[in-house]
This record gives C-alpha cells, structure tokens and sequence, in this order.
C-alpha cells in the first residue's frame, strides 16, 4: 500500500512541479521539493519491497495448484491448440534475465533520474524543460514498474501451465 501512495505521490507532486514551474513559479520549489523527497522515499519503499519479495517462499506447489494432492503430478498437454486462457493471462513468457533488466530499468527511470532531473530543474530557475523530462522519464519508469509487478507475481496455475512435459 504504501508503494502505491509513494509512487502516485511522486509522479503527482513532479507533474505539479512542472506545471508551477509554467503557471506559477513561486510555487516550483515548494512543489520540487516535495516531489524530490517523496521520489527518494519511493525508491526506499519499492527497495524494501524488492528485499521482502525475494525472500518469501512461494506456499503453492503444482497440487495447490489444480487442486489433487497426488504426490506425482505430470503435465502431459494443454488441450487440443496448446494454448490457454491461463497461459495468455497470467503468464508473460519473458526469461528471468529480462525480469533482472526490467527491474533496474524502472528503479532508475522511475525514482534515481526524476530525482536527478528534478534536482537539476530547480537548480537551473525551473527549467520547464527538466522538470518536463523528469515526469515522462518517471511516467515510463512507473510503467515498468507496474509491468513489472504484475510479471513478477507467482499466479499458481502458472506451476501447471507454464510447461508441458
């Protein structure tokens, strides 16, 4: 929960900032301000998160999974076209590599550059410009972000249908 009030408040608080630093700009520091600290507190938040979660031992197994308790299950096909709704909805195919890379991508893009960017804008008497790349560089992060969460979770009929022996 508290990643999603982080992560909303940063992107919201660096849009504001950018459109004081047009609109209103005896207001661009206070507003920059807050969205370099609440950006930085994000990056802690997400950080943790990223510790719990590779810590935690998955609680299903392929017998959760389907529902049989046999101690030897094998998967010997996926129905008559190979394909499931399971497969295409809860499973994105990509390697753990990939996962590695994406997850640097969108720590970087979503929280260390917009604080860069951020820090740098108002340093520079609000350059409309930087604060204008610190919020679509964090926007693409955040989606990445998102993509990322969703990538990473271990949907239990993945156990079953992710591979056919």
């Amino acid at each position: 929960m508290i990643n999603y009030i982080l992560q909303g408040g940063a992107s919201g608080f660096t849009l504001a900032t950018l459109f004081a630093a047009v609109a209103a700009p005896d207001l661009t520091g206070f507003l920059g301000g807050w969205a370099l600290i609440i950006t930085l507190l994000g990056l802690l938040g997400r950080a943790a998160s990223l510790v719990r979660n590779a810590r935690l031992v998955a609680m299903s197994s392929l017998q959760t999974a389907i529902g049989i308790k046999h101690p030897k299950i094998a998967q010997k096909s996926q129905g008559f076209m190979g394909g499931s709704f399971n497969t295409r909805e809860f499973f994105h195919g990509q390697t753990a590599a990939l996962l590695t890379v994406v997850k640097w991508v969108f720590l970087a893009a979503a929280f260390v550059l917009p604080a860069g960017l951020l820090a740098a804008g108002l340093a520079s008497t609000a350059s409309a410009y930087l604060l204008a790349a610190a919020f679509l560089v964090q926007y693409c992060g955040l989606l990445a972000e998102r993509w990322f969460f969703f990538a990473q979770a271990s949907h239990p009929q993945n156990l079953y249908y992710q591979a056919v022996s």
